[in-house]
């Protein structure tokens, strides 16, 4: 409950920030909130790909042995 009051008080903060900031410092910013998500999804898939390649390894070998 908290946290879902946290984060509409501050969309609505960044709403007002958005509408009266310059448009190339709002396109900075949210560029630059885009890259901040990229680093954990790149970890996340750093961490997960010896787990998908052994699941894509036994998927098809599973595929290979219907045929």
């Amino acid at each position: 409950k908290l946290a879902d009051l946290s984060y509409k008080i501050l969309f609505l903060l960044f709403i007002v920030i958005g509408a009266a900031g310059d448009m190339s410092a709002v396109w900075t910013f949210s560029d630059a909130m885009i890259l901040a998500l990229v680093f954990p999804n790149m970890i996340g898939l750093i961490l997960l790909f010896p787990k998908v390649k052994e699941e894509l390894t036994n998927y098809l070998s599973a595929i290979r042995g219907m045929g």
